[in-house]
């Protein structure tokens, strides 16, 4: 019986990502979440307790992937410096890999719903903390230039993805390259930040 319920409830999950990644929350209905799950209507309000319940769900699996991302970093046997070139490279392929459903993190920045400021100051705020905390361990061992502002820095390397994956389609035309391109586009421009900012 269990794994039955995981399985509807994995379904519906899959589907919301899907259909709110593509029209927004309110272009979003029950019956449609219903209708590509496969999954009766009553049974999103029975796991999830309604739609917007079930878009914070949708928004803390996304979340999640950055936040699984910065742990894996965390255990390397790095330099400070090291980690966040082997953080962007890896924030790149999953933003490449999943744009659409990236775009909802991004959405609820620019254009809150509101009624999940919780998860933009618990969630977001530990992507930029773990930035923070890099660049000012850089700094601190001297890999990274001293004069710099470690919050400064994080918020230009999460604006750069953020700009990229917000304006790819437009940066393509003007770049003259392919969407294959697109990651290592990405990757460049972060690096070239990176090598900027090191000793």
């Amino acid at each position: 019986m269990a794994v039955t319920c995981a399985s509807s409830a994995d379904k519906i999950l899959h589907a919301a990502t899907e259909l709110f990644a593509s029209n927004n929350f309110d272009g979003t209905s029950i019956k449609d979440i219903s209708k590509l799950s496969g999954v009766n209507s009553a049974l999103i309000s029975y796991y999830f307790g309604g739609k917007k319940n079930l878009y914070q769900e949708v928004l803390n699996n996304q979340s999640g992937l950055f936040l699984d991302l910065i742990e894996q970093v965390n255990k390397q046997t790095l330099s400070p410096i090291a980690k966040l070139h082997l953080y962007t490279k890896e924030v790149a392929l999953i933003q490449m890999q999943r744009p659409m459903q990236v775009h909802l993190i991004y959405r609820e920045l620019l254009t809150p719903s509101g009624f999940c400021s919780n998860f933009v100051q618990s969630k977001l705020f530990k992507i930029h903390q773990f930035l923070f905390d890099l660049v000012a361990e850089g700094i601190k061992y001297g890999c990274i230039k001293s004069d710099l502002q470690p919050t400064y820095a994080a918020f230009t390397i999460e604006s750069i993805i953020v700009f990229f994956f917000l304006t790819q389609d437009f940066v393509r035309e003007l770049g003259s390259f392919s969407k294959d391109d697109g990651n290592e586009y990405l990757e460049n421009a972060l690096t070239s930040y990176l090598n900027s900012i090191a000793n």
